[in-house]
């Protein structure tokens, strides 16, 4: 069908610009001789996972355990799950990942030794070993057990251990995926890790802790790592992009980033013109994400967008600006991929104007 039959609000992705961007970040992640491990929490639908791994993904990752369950039932077989998880239901799920899919790869991320012993205990009842792999305070002052003697405690606790196995460690540092200028972006986000890879070098390989895989970097720092040390990108964004990362700039382009395109679109319908500055769409906080600002209006930069509240979107208009009409459609670029996708249940995929395939965004949700 045509767009213009789609119920709106509806989310939208152009889907060669979808292509190109996955073949794209494959191409760079290749040439800098690494593997890349894409974030799902991006698209949540294992047939997109799938898509990626077929061009060159070593495995993906999830953020939450529900997602990964939604992944492992889609078919995906190689799933870090990049948060700590606590409690027994918790913990019985990871269990029972393990035994459903025994041909399956599930590495769960910890940072502290309850996570050990809580997890060791679970896996070793159920005869099973888990994978583990420690989060390390990265400058996001999030998770992450900090560099030091906790960290050598932590690894050596999982090696005295039955039930479970020390496999790598993660470094991420999302909060400097959006810094403005790609030269100062990557500076920081080496600078960040430098003590980690330092550590790893002078205390742990000479102890024989080195890690196998080391997890980390995403859309807007992959490449500032040369040399470091790590294994795995876990990028996601660089699918779909968003106006955020649109702007933080590129190795050509201080304030356009170029490297990829934005696909992720929410297609919105004009239900009211009050007067003629301002006119209303049927977009509001329920579908377009505004933690990271704005969405932007598509093709019009004369129009800019505001929320009206949770279902509506208020559309301003510069004086002179021909009015809109009722029904008319507006195309709208989210400021966030990720969290506008989780307002969604289906992701349409489009070439033009026709819708060429649906996506069900199967992890919607599952933030359990």
């Amino acid at each position: 069908m045509d767009i213009t039959q789609l119920p709106t609000p509806a989310l939208i992705v152009d889907f060669d610009k979808m292509k190109n961007n996955l073949r794209e970040m494959q191409q760079r992640i290749d040439a800098l001789e690494l593997k890349l491990r894409p974030h799902t929490k991006a698209h949540k639908n294992p047939a997109i996972a799938q898509m990626q791994i077929d061009a060159g993904a070593q495995g993906i990752c999830t953020a939450k355990l529900g997602e990964a369950e939604v992944m492992a039932a889609g078919g995906i077989n190689d799933i870090l799950i990049t948060t700590p998880i606590a409690g027994k239901n918790k913990i019985q799920r990871l269990v029972k990942l393990y035994q459903q899919y025994p041909d399956y790869r599930f590495i769960q991320v910890i940072d502290h030794q309850q996570h050990v012993i809580d997890i060791a205990q679970a896996a070793t009842e159920a005869g099973i070993c888990i994978e583990l792999m420690i989060e390390v305070e990265s400058g996001q002052q999030r998770c992450g057990v900090e560099i030091g003697n906790d960290l050598v405690s932590l690894i050596e606790a999982i090696n005295y251990s039955d039930g479970v196995s020390y496999v790598g460690l993660q470094a991420y540092s999302g909060h400097l995926q959006h810094i403005k200028g790609y030269q100062e972006r990557n500076t920081q986000a080496r600078t960040v890790v430098e003590d980690l890879f330092n550590y790893i070098n002078t205390v742990l390989k000479p102890k024989g802790l080195a890690p196998d895989i080391i997890s980390g970097g995403g859309t807007g720092t992959y490449a500032a790592y040369q040399g470091l040390g790590f294994s795995e990108i876990q990028a996601g964004s660089y699918l779909f992009m968003d106006t955020t990362y649109q702007a933080i700039g590129d190795e050509n382009n201080q304030d356009q980033n170029n490297q990829f395109d934005v696909a992720l679109k929410v297609l919105s319908t004009v239900i009211s013109h009050p007067t003629p500055q301002r006119a209303v769409i049927d977009a509001g906080m329920k579908c377009l994400s505004i933690d990271l600002g704005m969405p932007k209006v598509e093709g019009d930069s004369t129009l800019s967008y505001k929320t009206g509240g949770d279902e509506h979107g208020i559309i301003n208009l510069l004086d002179g600006h021909e009015p809109l009409q009722i029904g008319q459609q507006l195309i709208l670029l989210p400021s966030h991929c990720d969290t506008t996708l989780n307002n969604f249940d289906t992701l349409y995929a489009i070439r033009g104007t026709e819708v060429i395939e649906q996506f069900p965004i199967l992890g919607r949700g599952r933030s359990d």
